[in-house]
């Protein structure tokens, strides 16, 4: 009686919703809470890791807006330095008077939240793609225990992971070809971080391609806006929280590595000469990168796949973590979540790809947390090389096979 009826549960299987009917099975049910609770026991164990940075910099913008009374009243506190806008500055701010537990597990429970957004976002981002919703499930199984996501917010006290949710949200409508919304999420995410433009050039092709409107871009400066509206109130000066990105990319404080232990070309040719002068050359080396690729695919006639988006997304976002000067460790995340996207998507094919970013991302990780690696981080830099130009050749075939037969038609 008892195996008849576990058996019968192990095949059960729900519908839920009329119009849009979705099917799920007792075992799906069962992968999805395992995979939230066993992650949720990893990030308890990580809970009392303290970060250099949160010593050095989270701590003391925590006191200092708790000092100028917290909340919106506290986003009017006068920092010696912070370079983070009024969005995340607005939970931290919130942090500080939050009785419950102290800074350092508030933080990372804001973090650990957005590990389950992300998750959400790039299993949806799967389903859009393939429509296989144990795909999906898998996809946001594997996302919980990406050790780079894990570690950013878990262990470091990071946030890259708020920016990354709205960016796969952002990606998400973009293959529903919905770009108000998907333009919306995006706005969202450059208010939290610069780093959101390292994926630009993949929506400058879109907009190339009639995917895009301009005026689908006019969301990022009134959502930016909107924004920075509570520190306006809490009487911030409106010019400089407007251009706080402008002090950001200064690059001042990073002047002293050309690559904060990022595995790039930096780890290649030395981190620690012609400081100014390779950190100038770089940032304009990039973009002339950048420029060629999007000149050259901007004359091709292709058909943006959806497959394709996620890969030129992925390519773009290596490029130029890898060419631009001053990349800390955790600047190639949004490379590590599409990685994850486009291996589900076409496992076959593409089942290696998550493997090799990931694990040279996360070599980055261990120089800053540990402060050492078993092996270099100029061998980590040729494989994530090797990797970014195998995602470039076969997008660069793809599209010249797609012109070559249209040209021919």
């Amino acid at each position: 009686m008892i195996d008849r009826f576990l058996r019968s549960l192990v095949t059960k299987e729900w519908t839920i919703g009329k119009k849009k009917p979705f099917t799920i099975g007792f075992l799906d049910i069962l992968l999805l809470v395992c995979a939230t609770v066993f992650a949720g026991y990893i990030r308890f164990a990580l809970r009392d890791v303290v970060a250099g940075d949160y010593k050095m910099f989270f701590e003391p913008w925590v006191a200092t807006l708790r000092e100028a009374g917290g909340g919106i009243k506290g986003l009017g506190a006068h920092f010696d330095y912070v370079d983070y806008t009024t969005p995340y500055l607005l939970i931290l701010s919130f942090i500080s008077i939050c009785p419950l537990w102290n800074t350092l597990y508030l933080m990372k429970m804001v973090s650990i939240f957005f590990d389950l957004v992300a998750a959400i976002a790039v299993a949806l981002i799967v389903y859009e793609c393939t429509k296989d919703r144990n795909k999906a499930y898998m996809t946001y199984t594997i996302m919980l225990f990406l050790p780079t996501v894990v570690v950013n917010g878990a262990l470091w006290a990071q946030c890259d992971i708020i920016f990354s949710s709205f960016v796969m949200l952002s990606i998400l409508f973009l293959l529903k070809d919905k770009p108000n919304t998907s333009l919306i999420f995006y706005g969202i995410a450059f208010s939290f971080k610069l780093q959101t433009l390292f994926i630009a050039p993949l929506y400058l092709m879109l907009w190339v391609k009639k995917k895009i409107a301009l005026k689908h871009f006019l969301w990022l400066p009134v959502v930016y806006f909107i924004a920075v509206i509570p520190s306006w109130i809490a009487g911030q000066n409106l010019w400089d929280l407007l251009t706080v990105y402008f002090f950001q990319a200064n690059g001042e404080m990073d002047i002293y590595a050309l690559s904060h232990k990022f595995p790039n070309i930096y780890q290649i040719i030395g981190t620690d000469s012609f400081l100014r002068e390779y950190a100038d050359a770089g940032v304009y080396f990039t973009l002339a990168v950048l420029m060629v690729l999007l000149y050259y695919m901007a004359r091709k006639d292709f058909t943006f796949t959806k497959s394709l988006i996620l890969r030129m997304g992925m390519f773009y976002v290596m490029v130029v973590v890898y060419f631009l000067p001053h990349m800390h460790e955790r600047y190639g995340i949004l490379a590590d979540l599409l990685a994850v996207a486009i291996a589900m998507t076409d496992f076959k094919r593409y089942f290696y790809v998550p493997l090799v970013a990931v694990t040279c991302s996360f070599a980055g990780y261990q120089m800053y947390l540990r402060q050492d690696t078993v092996i270099p981080l100029w061998v980590y830099a040729i494989a994530y090389l090797l990797l970014m130009l195998k995602l470039g050749f076969d997008i660069y075939r793809e599209i010249t096979a797609e012109h070559a037969a249209k040209a021919a038609s």
